[in-house]
């Protein structure tokens, strides 16, 4: 009999293939709320759990056996407590790599969008308006990547190789600018955010979610970007400061932003009198960075890979992101 695996209700759709397919694991959709989703846990005594980028606080921490899993179907984890994780002697898993082109792509879709302002074209033609707009050419702008990481780093590849633009970075980790230089086309590798603010036309935001990262992107951040600069956010909702960009592009303070993450999710505004929704200048998707067939599918793949690794013990193969749990296991 094969052991269970739940997978929440939205990642299940997007992979189902995958989860129905799978030689080792009875795979099996399962209610997302928490308290719903420990039940099922219990009720199938399920060896893991395949979880979104939603928030787990509780009850699902003690439904799972000790040496069992928790798999993000992705790479931000900030949604489950590692603590009562590792408390409870479960592997927290997530699946880097799988999706970093999904998400680069997307992001310089939001850029193209911003500079063409096709959103707007677009919502004009259907209202059967025939108001065309000059855009902006890509190439010869700068782009700031703020975060140069994997997914960072291909969005610089693809600007600089692909639309010839001018690309400098900076990251709160220290880097090797000769190597960014030659793997990553990154002309220039910034000791201060400052430095590239004033320069750029474009500022890609790709900070993990971490403390040090909350709200980097604030209101000192927004009134050093020139009057006509794009933001685009394609990382974590909690690194950016939502009532400040409103503010900043309300009073056109920067020339517009397109965001993927929101720091609540579904989008909520902070303040109702400042939804960004009722802006003109902002591009709004809903978290589909990662969204596109071959990424799900791949990150089906990982985490079922990391659930069969877990439980064959071959804890050194795993994407693991609670490692201290190994004590408790070995």
């Amino acid at each position: 009999m094969k052991l269970v695996i739940l997978i929440t209700q939205k990642e299940y759709h997007k992979a189902e293939c995958i989860f129905k397919n799978d030689s080792i694991f009875s795979c099996k959709s399962a209610p997302l709320q928490e308290n719903f989703l420990a039940r099922a846990v219990k009720s199938n005594s399920a060896f893991g759990v395949i979880l979104g980028v939603d928030k787990y606080e509780g009850q699902l921490y003690s439904s799972l056996p000790k040496g069992g899993v928790i798999a993000r179907f992705g790479v931000g984890h900030d949604g489950v407590d590692k603590q009562q994780a590792t408390e409870a002697g479960i592997i927290v898993t997530n699946t880097p790599g799988v999706l970093d082109d999904s998400v680069a792509e997307h992001a310089i879709w939001l850029m193209g969008n911003l500079s063409r302002s096709i959103p707007s074209q677009n919502a004009s033609m259907k209202a059967k308006n025939w108001q065309p707009q000059v855009g902006n050419e890509l190439r010869g702008k700068t782009l700031l990547i703020v975060g140069c990481g994997t997914i960072g780093c291909k969005v610089a590849r693809i600007a600089s190789l692909g639309f010839g633009m001018k690309v400098i970075g900076y990251d709160i980790a220290r880097l090797d600018p000769e190597k960014m230089k030659k793997d990553f086309a990154i002309e220039e590798l910034l000791d201060s955010i400052d430095a590239g603010l004033n320069k750029a036309d474009f500022v890609s935001i790709h900070l993990p979610a971490i403390e040090s990262t909350r709200h980097f992107v604030n209101t000192s951040f927004l009134s050093k970007m020139k009057k006509d600069a794009c933001l685009i956010n394609t990382a974590r909702g909690m690194v950016l400061d939502e009532t400040a960009l409103y503010d900043a592009l309300k009073s056109k303070w920067i020339g517009g932003a397109a965001l993927d993450v929101f720091e609540t999710e579904p989008y909520e505004p902070v303040s109702l009198a400042k939804d960004l929704r009722n802006l003109d200048n902002i591009i709004l998707t809903p978290h589909i960075g990662s969204s596109t067939m071959e990424a799900c599918e791949r990150m089906a793949q990982r985490c079922l890979f990391n659930t069969k690794a877990a439980y064959e013990k071959r804890y050194d193969q795993l994407d693991i992101v609670n490692p201290e749990v190994l004590k408790k296991l070995v």
